[in-house]
């Protein structure tokens, strides 16, 4: 006979709740991807709109994103959708320089100086996983070739002569209105009247998933055990979520993967067909997770 049932979920980190309203929803999978819905407050004008998210995970996948009034009172047509993923970094920087002019701050004879150099070639060779993992292993193999032939060196034109490497820390101009510092969704969004929308915002992300582990304890003489259950769910998403809903399922989820011609609103739905049927959840947390995080800790259900 089993005398006590203890559930406890391990979360990663601990904060204030935020407004409930705005809380986002998980459906964690235990095959490391997840469901996030979350609320979106637009304040739209009549017309085309351009509207900037950077509040989303490192790993979302781009085709799977879903924009909509859940109320359906202020219709939202999605013009143009563009998926960023090339946030600001000093290669970036460099061969978008390709070309012209910048500044080197070196160190000579114990003093630093201030050196004009030309970026012939910035050495910047993209390694986007996502690409990757939809074009392959040809795609794959060509950019590690390319990068491993040398290309990877930057070329900078110093007083008419050629150097390989940075000659010392590159000074670049301010950034444009374009530049990114992290992942970003950038929408061209048509609306037929102006006002605020509480829209809600789903999208599929890699980087979540869970596991459950049980320990029985049992003592020396009797018929009576405790049995106590964890639930570790780990997030590696690289967004945090305050004040989360978390839904867990389990079990072979048909998720359709990367290069497959197919519908992926079937995943966005929150009922996945498994073996044919749908699933219901393992477990359903609808109390508030003060937040999921990276750094372990735990947390009693």
């Amino acid at each position: 006979m089993i005398r006590q049932l203890a559930s406890v979920i391990a979360i990663c980190g601990m904060c204030l709740a935020t407004d409930e309203a705005a809380q986002p929803s998980l459906t964690i999978y235990n095959q490391n991807f997840a469901v996030v819905r979350q609320e979106l407050p637009l304040d739209l004008k009549a017309g085309v709109n351009n509207v900037r998210v950077a509040d989303i995970t490192m790993h979302l996948e781009p085709d799977s994103v879903i924009l909509r009034d859940p109320t359906g009172k202020h219709p939202v047509q999605v013009l143009e959708q563009n998926y960023r993923a090339d946030p600001i970094s000093e290669s970036l920087l460099l061969s978008l320089s390709e070309g012209k002019t910048i500044d080197f701050l070196v160190q000579r004879e114990g003093k630093q100086e201030v050196v004009p150099g030309k970026i012939i070639r910035s050495g910047y060779t993209p390694h986007n996983y996502m690409a990757m993992n939809r074009y392959g292993s040809q795609y794959y193999q060509a950019q590690m070739a390319y990068a491993q032939g040398g290309n990877e060196q930057p070329i900078v034109e110093i007083e008419g002569k050629l150097r390989f490497g940075l000659p010392g820390i590159p000074m670049f101009p301010s950034l444009g209105d374009d530049s990114v510092l992290k992942p970003t969704l950038q929408w061209l969004l048509s609306s037929a009247q102006a006002g605020a929308v509480r829209a809600e915002f789903s999208y599929v992300t890699g980087g979540l998933t869970w596991e459950a582990d049980y320990n029985i304890v049992a003592p020396d003489k009797g018929d009576t055990v405790d049995l106590v259950g964890w639930v570790t769910m780990d997030n590696q998403s690289g967004k945090s979520f305050e004040n989360a809903r978390i839904k867990l399922m389990a079990g072979d989820v048909n998720k359709i993967q990367p290069g497959q011609e197919s519908d992926r609103l079937q995943g966005m739905a929150g009922a996945i067909a498994i073996n044919g049927r749908t699933m219901p959840p393992v477990s359903e947390s609808l109390r508030r997770v003060p937040s999921l995080h990276p750094g372990p800790c735990h947390h009693s259900a």
